[in-house]
């Protein structure tokens, strides 16, 4: 895959495109199926394929910054998406598109910039100026200007609809596991491991503590059954979100990881932690006996999930 960022002229337009349009945050379930028609519509008609995405949210443009939690950031946002099969990752700066009504993004960016001939989008896609356009629009759109529109029905789990919101909302409720059923994969947070006050070590218990960006989304507060990516091995891992041990008044949540098994040193390095399971809520003890009791059972639950 072709990692392209807002330069239309590293894509080869000259045939016909085939896009996928959206944010893409997480990259779930509902997001996957709407790749897989991508490829197989771009297949049987001889285009390249292009996901069409946004350097950063909507929401976070007009809004704010980290007015909305991610559940990716775009490094780990371009992994997920390498694993579709797609010929282009096209990054939109979407602060130069924003005013565009839906009228004009389409027919200035996606028909003149990407020749688009295909576009396959969600039921609930919205585009253009305070999100004006719609499937209604798009299709109107594509009889005017010659592409074909593939629309993509809802995903549901049970009785709710597959969707980077909805991802968001479990993760920060601490339903993890529903949450990764979800998504298909396990919720990952990655960042550098910095140095803290090593109260784990004192125990028995070293973690490897990173502090995460501001303007992703984290788990609520707790301790989760982990996997964590160190020197190049996945090992079991159990790691503590937003510990009052550690973290004092007016200083950013961390995240506590103990790696099972592992003996090293990990600072400076950067981290990929998997959260699989959420085992308890955080608490604070009576003292640091009760808080080393505490976190071997905690590692004994992870190593019996």
């Amino acid at each position: 895959m072709n990692t392209v960022w807002h330069d239309y002229s590293k894509v080869d337009t000259a045939n016909g495109t085939a896009v996928a349009i959206g944010n893409f945050d997480g990259l779930h379930m509902g997001h996957r199926k709407l790749m897989d028609m991508l490829a197989k519509v771009a297949k049987e008609h001889n285009l390249p394929s292009v996901i069409y995405t946004f350097d950063k949210h909507p929401i976070n443009v007009i809004k704010g910054e980290n007015t909305l939690k991610l559940i990716a950031d775009n490094a780990y946002k371009q992994e997920l998406l390498a694993n579709c099969e797609a010929d282009v990752l096209f990054f939109e700066n979407f602060s130069s598109i924003k005013d565009l009504p839906p009228e004009d993004f389409v027919r200035d960016i996606l028909v003149e910039k990407l020749n688009m001939k295909i576009a396959v989008v969600g039921r609930h896609n919205h585009y253009g100026k305070d999100s004006k356009g719609d499937v209604k629009l798009l299709r109107e759109l594509g009889q005017e200007f010659g592409f074909a529109v593939y629309m993509i029905e809802p995903l549901y789990f049970d009785d709710y609809v597959c969707s980077s919101s909805k991802v968001r909302e479990l993760i920060a409720e601490g339903e993890i596991e529903k949450a990764n059923e979800l998504l298909g994969h396990p919720f990952k947070i990655s960042n550098v491991v910095v140095k803290d006050k090593m109260l784990g070590r004192k125990l028995g218990f070293p973690t490897a503590n990173m502090i995460p960006d501001p303007g992703l989304l984290l788990p609520k507060t707790g301790v989760y059954g982990t996997n964590t990516l160190a020197g190049g091995k996945r090992y079991p891992s159990i790691t503590n979100v937003g510990s009052a041990l550690t973290v004092g008044e007016g200083e950013p949540e961390r995240i506590e990881t103990y790696i099972i098994g592992f003996d090293g040193d990990l600072y400076g390095q950067t981290l990929e932690v998997e959260f699989l399971t959420k085992i308890r809520d955080g608490k604070e003890f009576d003292g640091l006996d009760a808080l080393k009791n505490q976190l071997e059972r905690d590692v004994e639950t992870r190593l019996e999930a």
